[in-house]
């Protein structure tokens, strides 16, 4: 064959048969082919191309797809994604009930598999379909770079966690020489509690970097008091410790939140469950959280793990799905945070919610504080070993703090044992001995956090009725609100700062833990029938928000309010 034939000019063919041979190829090969040249990327631009390609994918294709009978649809994209999800090696199951690969009318509200993801502050809260919750630490660990070392010898970049720059720097790692035992490739991210190896790796690396000295943190940002006393505790201060539930508040911490969410999954095998057509997983969101954030999340999802379906519902939606309420007050505090939202008609109203940078933490600081009166060795002791169900149960809230002392006299001294772990010193038990602080330390963070007040704004304005209603329907969850007398006390200081309504004030906690209120309530959450489309709103933290794997396809979720 002459040379001739591979150099021929393209335009000596008209688009049709350019179109019909394109039909036929992969659509990265599609995509390539239009780079080499103008008058083929011109064909390759073309909507009718796409538009032939997917009729071809669809056909060959075991997914069902809703009609896209007068919908303007970017078919290029619509075709990008398809391919995507089907050219992984992904062997898609079954479904169950009907059959099918993509779960049809037939399959009832009972029938759906869920999946529940509950990052907090202290431990995120993962519910498999079995029912069965478990727990894992929000905490990350990211190596640090010492100030010796070559950039080409890390295994990150600025970028948090990023999965990108995992692979250059392992595609990178062949050129770098190895002329000494620290001058190697760190570690990327990873879980400090899973993988005990890794996590030995580090430690040892500490004594080589010149007495573990290494750069400034990066995420100054993500760290929280866990973080910091984990570091303490592991003697790891060459590694920066992280919380993912802080990185879903920054739109540029996006990859802590995708390496510990699919950490999660791979630890807990679940990735064959989610891809199961009749699967939903359930991610519960902070009312903080961006649509940038968000949207970089459904793609990971659905790209990547291949989930089957997602809900993204707010955590203060997720209570009122367990409590059966459409109108109320929300209050969810947390060990670092609490927010306050009202709760109309089943939808957070956006301009009626509160962040308040205040939680159960503060109580152990200042449980902290009162240690300076303790012998000195008991200083030593981590905040985060005082944030633990052995000390909060000792501590209570007074219901009139200024007739403490007055009505029941000195308090009376508790002796609380503590087991403090460190993989830097031996296991060893502390006999903390403690008295007044065990309501002072609760009345200063209550102080601080000004809960009455904060209700008290985000209801102001409200129609009389709807106020009342709200005002009825007051509910507390999250760990801070399982202290002793919490209960009490805002439902008192509530009728104090608005008389005129103390007769409606009710103040309620959800059945049992109200740490795991928002995890065990998103399993209340009504899964829409297939083929609603009531509930495939543009994404918003202030409504429940699903959505498909087969209308990801069609729609994606950045393009989502344009397709409808």
């Amino acid at each position: 064959m002459s040379l001739e034939v591979f150099c021929m000019d393209p335009s000596i063919f008209p688009e049709e048969i350019w179109i019909k041979i394109l039909k036929y190829c992969q659509v990265k090969d599609i995509l390539s082919l239009g780079c080499t040249c103008k008058y083929l990327n011109k064909i390759v631009s073309l909507d009718y191309l796409w538009k032939q390609k997917w009729t071809q994918l669809v056909s060959v294709c075991d997914f069902d797809f809703p009609s896209v009978h007068g919908l303007r649809l970017n078919y290029k994209d619509v075709c990008l994604r398809l391919h995507s999800i089907l050219h992984s090696g992904t062997v898609f199951p079954r479904c169950s009930h009907c059959m099918k690969f993509s779960c049809d009318a037939s399959c009832s509200e009972v029938l759906w598999s869920k999946v529940v993801v509950d990052i907090g502050n202290k431990y995120t809260r993962v519910i498999a379909p079995s029912f069965i919750m478990r727990r894992h630490f929000t905490m990350f660990g990211i190596p640090k770079m010492s100030p010796n070392e070559n950039s080409t010898d890390r295994g990150g970049t600025q970028d948090p966690g990023g999965a990108a720059d995992t692979e250059v720097a392992v595609s990178a790692a062949p050129r770098v020489r190895q002329t000494s035992k620290c001058k190697r490739q760190v570690n990327g991210p990873f879980c400090v509690f899973c993988n005990p190896m890794k996590l030995y790796r580090e430690k040892k690396r500490v004594g080589q970097q010149n007495g573990g000295a290494c750069c400034p943190s990066q995420y100054s940002e993500l760290v929280n008091g866990f973080c910091t006393d984990t570091v303490n505790i592991l003697g790891t201060p060459n590694m920066d410790i992280v919380s993912p539930a802080a990185a879903l508040l920054q739109d540029n911490c996006y990859p802590v939140v995708q390496d510990f969410v699919g950490h999660l999954f791979h630890q807990m095998r679940l990735i064959p469950v989610l891809q199961k057509p009749n699967a939903v997983l359930v991610f519960c969101e902070p009312l903080a959280m961006s649509d940038a954030l968000r949207i970089h999340l459904l793609h990971y999802l659905f790209l990547t793990i291949k989930v089957a379906r997602v809900c993204m519902i707010a955590k203060p939606l997720a209570i009122c799905a367990m409590m059966r309420l459409n109108t109320c007050v929300v209050v969810d505090s947390g060990a670092f945070s609490t927010s306050v939202a009202v709760i109309l008609d089943g939808q957070v109203v956006p301009e009626r919610w509160k962040h308040i940078p205040v939680g159960g933490w503060h109580v152990a600081e200042n449980l902290k504080l009162a240690m300076q009166w303790q012998p000195k060795e008991y200083t030593e002791i981590p905040i985060s070993y005082l944030d633990t169900l052995a000390v909060k149960e000792k501590c209570r809230l007074s219901y009139n703090f200024a007739n403490e002392e007055c009505r029941n006299g000195p308090a009376r001294r508790e002796h609380i044992d503590l087991r403090v772990d460190s993989y830097a010193d031996c296991k060893q038990f502390w006999r903390v001995s403690l008295g007044p602080e065990l309501y002072l330390a609760p009345e200063m963070m209550y102080t601080s956090l000004g809960l009455p007040r904060a209700i008290r704004d985000v209801t102001d304005g409200l129609p009389v009725n709807v106020l009342k209603e709200c005002l009825s329907h007051i509910l507390l969850t999250g760990g801070n609100t399982d202290l002793m007398g919490f209960k009490t006390r805002v439902a008192r200081d509530l009728r104090d700062l608005l008389p005129e309504y103390s007769t409606v004030i009710n103040v309620m906690t959800c059945p049992g833990l109200n740490s795991s209120s928002v995890a065990m309530g998103s399993t209340c959450v009504t899964s829409p029938r297939i083929g609603d489309n009531s509930s495939r709103t543009p994404g918003s933290p202030f409504c429940p928000f699903w959505l498909s794997r087969e209308e990801y396809i069609l729609y994606g979720c950045d393009a989502l309010s344009e397709a409808l």
